[in-house]
């Protein structure tokens, strides 16, 4: 009775085993970059037929902590990175559609 059990239980270990060793799959791989190759290609296209920038609307504004005794920035630095989004946010809207 034991030897057929640890058979069965080897066989059971191999089966479970036998996908995780199995390599990459390279078709899918490649599917996958000529798709993101396709997606960079039109963007480049409609970025440079005017269509837009992708980036429009940016997204939102995140100043860091600028006062207390652990501030991450300046003051300074909080209006150069406002009045850096608030032009492109003016950008954004003067661009054609």
């Amino acid at each position: 009775m034991k030897k057929p059990l640890v058979i069965l239980i080897g066989a059971l270990t191999l089966g479970a085993a036998l996908p995780a060793l199995a390599g990459p799959d390279f078709q899918v791989i490649e599917q996958g970059r000529k798709a993101a190759q396709v997606e960079a290609a039109e963007r480049r296209a409609d970025t440079l037929a005017g269509k837009g920038a992708p980036n429009c609307p940016p997204p939102p504004l995140v100043l860091p902590l600028d006062h207390g005794p652990r501030a991450l920035t300046t003051p300074g630095e909080n209006r150069q990175r406002r009045a850096r989004y608030e032009a492109l946010l003016r950008a954004c809207k003067n661009v054609p559609s």
